[in-house]
C-alpha cells in the first residue's frame, strides 16, 4: 500500500510541475519593446542560468532631447532594472527596478508566445502588484546611445 501511495504522490508531483519531468520554461532572451511602447529592453543571459534587463532603446522627439534619467538622475541608456531572473516551473523570477523611483520589486517573466512577454512586478505576494505585456522587437539593432527615432516602435 506504501508503494502504491508514492507512485501517486510521484506522479501528481510530476503532473503539477515538479520533479525531473518538468520543462524549463522558454527563454526570454531578446528584445521586447515595452507595453506603451516607450522604450526596447534587451533581456539577456547575464551569469550562469541568469536573465538581466537593460533598457536599451527610446524614442527621442528631437536629436538634442536628453535621454530619459533615473531616480539617482543617471542615464537610464543601459541601466539594467531586471535582474538575476532564474527558470521556475513555467515562469522566471528574479527582480526589478523602477527607474524612476529606485523601487526593487519581485518579478516574474512568462513568455506568452513568440511575440508576447508577460512581466508581473509585485511586493511580497503576485497579488501585490501590476502586469505589463511587451512584445517582441522585430526593427534594427537599437543604436548604443539608445536614441530612436520618433515612431520607430509603433
Amino acid at each position: 500500500m506504501r508503494i502504491i501511495l508514492a507512485a501517486v504522490f510521484g506522479l501528481l508531483l510530476l503532473a503539477a510541475g515538479y520533479g525531473p519531468a518538468s520543462a524549463a520554461p522558454p527563454d526570454p532572451s531578446g528584445y521586447w519593446v515595452t507595453g506603451k511602447g516607450e522604450g526596447v529592453v534587451q533581456i539577456y543571459p547575464c551569469g550562469e542560468g541568469l536573465r538581466c534587463g537593460a533598457l536599451v532603446g527610446f524614442q527621442i522627439d528631437h536629436p538634442t532631447d536628453p535621454t530619459p534619467q533615473t531616480w539617482n538622475h543617471a542615464s537610464q541608456c543601459r541601466f539594467v532594472f531586471i535582474r538575476d531572473l532564474h527558470p521556475r516551473k513555467r515562469a522566471w523570477m528574479g527582480s526589478i527596478v523602477d527607474p524612476q523611483s529606485g523601487h526593487h520589486y519581485s518579478a516574474k517573466v512568462r513568455v506568452m508566445s513568440a511575440d508576447q512577454l508577460r512581466l508581473r512586478g509585485y511586493f511580497l505576494l503576485p497579488m501585490l502588484g501590476a502586469t505589463r505585456f511587451w512584445t517582441r522587437y522585430t526593427g534594427p539593432t537599437p543604436p548604443a546611445d539608445c536614441r530612436m527615432p520618433p515612431n520607430s516602435l509603433e
